[in-house]
Protein backbone atom coordinates (compact mmCIF):
# COMPACT_ATOMS: atom_id res chain seq x y z
CA UNK A 1 0.00 0.00 0.00
CA UNK A 2 1.16 3.36 -0.84
CA UNK A 3 0.09 6.69 0.88
CA UNK A 4 0.56 9.97 -0.70
CA UNK A 5 -0.01 12.88 1.53
CA UNK A 6 -0.47 16.34 -0.40
CA UNK A 7 -0.52 19.48 0.88
CA UNK A 8 -3.74 20.08 0.04
CA UNK A 9 -6.98 17.61 -0.76
CA UNK A 10 -7.41 16.76 -4.12
CA UNK A 11 -9.78 19.27 -5.81
CA UNK A 12 -10.33 17.10 -8.92
CA UNK A 13 -13.94 15.99 -8.19
CA UNK A 14 -13.49 13.31 -10.77
CA UNK A 15 -10.90 11.68 -8.69
CA UNK A 16 -12.62 8.31 -6.74
CA UNK A 17 -11.37 5.31 -5.63
CA UNK A 18 -10.87 2.42 -8.12
CA UNK A 19 -9.49 4.89 -10.07
CA UNK A 20 -5.74 4.26 -12.06
CA UNK A 21 -2.83 6.18 -10.40
CA UNK A 22 0.15 7.44 -12.45
CA UNK A 23 3.18 9.93 -11.62
CA UNK A 24 6.11 11.49 -13.69
CA UNK A 25 9.16 12.96 -12.90
CA UNK A 26 9.38 16.39 -15.04
CA UNK A 27 12.60 17.71 -16.36
CA UNK A 28 13.63 21.28 -16.54
CA UNK A 29 14.11 22.61 -20.23
CA UNK A 30 14.19 26.04 -20.99
CA UNK A 31 13.07 27.17 -17.96
CA UNK A 32 9.53 24.52 -18.45
CA UNK A 33 8.77 21.86 -16.71
CA UNK A 34 8.25 18.54 -19.22
CA UNK A 35 8.33 15.18 -19.04
CA UNK A 36 11.00 14.96 -21.48
CA UNK A 37 14.00 13.55 -20.37
CA UNK A 38 17.08 15.82 -20.21
CA UNK A 39 19.42 12.69 -20.34
CA UNK A 40 18.70 10.42 -23.56
CA UNK A 41 16.11 12.88 -25.18
CA UNK A 42 13.57 10.71 -25.26
CA UNK A 43 9.87 10.96 -23.21
CA UNK A 44 9.56 9.82 -19.88
CA UNK A 45 6.45 7.36 -19.67
CA UNK A 46 4.21 7.83 -16.78
CA UNK A 47 4.91 5.26 -14.16
CA UNK A 48 1.64 3.21 -12.56
CA UNK A 49 1.33 3.16 -9.06
CA UNK A 50 -2.09 1.12 -8.53
CA UNK A 51 -5.48 1.31 -7.94
CA UNK A 52 -6.90 4.44 -5.57
CA UNK A 53 -8.05 2.98 -2.63
CA UNK A 54 -9.31 5.29 -0.11
CA UNK A 55 -9.17 9.42 -0.17
CA UNK A 56 -9.35 10.97 3.12
CA UNK A 57 -8.89 14.58 3.19
CA UNK A 58 -5.29 15.38 1.43
CA UNK A 59 -4.32 11.44 1.95
CA UNK A 60 -4.89 9.02 -0.74
CA UNK A 61 -3.78 5.25 -0.63
CA UNK A 62 -3.22 3.64 -3.16
CA UNK A 63 -3.01 -0.74 -3.82
CA UNK A 64 0.76 -1.08 -5.06
CA UNK A 65 0.12 -4.96 -5.62
CA UNK A 66 -0.44 -4.23 -9.43
CA UNK A 67 3.12 -3.05 -10.36
CA UNK A 68 5.23 -5.24 -12.25
CA UNK A 69 8.06 -5.33 -10.20
CA UNK A 70 9.27 -6.76 -6.89
CA UNK A 71 10.57 -3.37 -6.01
CA UNK A 72 7.49 -0.87 -5.20
CA UNK A 73 8.17 2.25 -6.96
CA UNK A 74 6.66 5.93 -5.27
CA UNK A 75 6.78 9.03 -6.50
CA UNK A 76 9.03 11.71 -4.53
CA UNK A 77 8.29 14.92 -3.71
CA UNK A 78 8.00 17.31 -6.74
CA UNK A 79 6.43 14.62 -9.02
CA UNK A 80 3.34 15.31 -10.96
CA UNK A 81 0.60 12.51 -10.01
CA UNK A 82 -2.07 11.65 -12.81
CA UNK A 83 -5.05 9.42 -12.89
CA UNK A 84 -7.30 7.51 -15.24
CA UNK A 85 -10.41 5.71 -15.24
CA UNK A 86 -10.60 1.95 -15.18
CA UNK A 87 -11.07 1.11 -18.82
CA UNK A 88 -12.58 -2.27 -18.21
CA UNK A 89 -15.76 -0.91 -16.63
CA UNK A 90 -15.85 2.94 -18.18
CA UNK A 91 -15.76 1.35 -21.72
CA UNK A 92 -18.18 3.96 -23.37
CA UNK A 93 -20.72 7.02 -22.75
CA UNK A 94 -24.42 7.23 -22.04
CA UNK A 95 -25.91 3.52 -22.45
CA UNK A 96 -29.35 2.82 -22.42
CA UNK A 97 -32.74 3.84 -23.91
CA UNK A 98 -33.85 6.95 -21.84
CA UNK A 99 -31.82 10.18 -21.22
CA UNK A 100 -32.72 13.52 -19.62
CA UNK A 101 -30.63 16.41 -19.80
CA UNK A 102 -31.06 19.69 -18.18
CA UNK A 103 -29.13 22.93 -18.99
CA UNK A 104 -29.28 26.33 -16.98
CA UNK A 105 -27.49 29.35 -18.04
CA UNK A 106 -27.26 31.87 -15.15
CA UNK A 107 -25.36 34.75 -16.91
CA UNK A 108 -27.50 37.52 -17.48
CA UNK A 109 -26.40 38.24 -21.11
CA UNK A 110 -27.63 36.97 -23.96
CA UNK A 111 -26.32 33.54 -24.73
CA UNK A 112 -26.91 30.72 -27.40
CA UNK A 113 -26.25 27.35 -28.02
CA UNK A 114 -25.07 26.10 -31.28
CA UNK A 115 -24.33 22.48 -30.95
CA UNK A 116 -25.20 19.17 -28.39
CA UNK A 117 -24.02 16.11 -28.74
CA UNK A 118 -23.93 12.96 -27.12
CA UNK A 119 -22.60 9.48 -27.68
CA UNK A 120 -25.44 6.58 -26.70
CA UNK A 121 -25.32 3.05 -26.84
CA UNK A 122 -28.20 1.08 -26.02
CA UNK A 123 -27.30 -1.29 -23.17
CA UNK A 124 -29.30 -4.10 -24.74
CA UNK A 125 -30.63 -5.29 -27.59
Amino acid sequence: MITITLQTAPSNISLQLGDLAYFITPSSVGGFQTSINGTNGGYDIPVFLGTIESITGNTISIDDSQQNSFVTITPSQGDFLMFAKDTSVNISGLVGYYAEVQMRNNSTEKAEMFSVGSEISPSSK
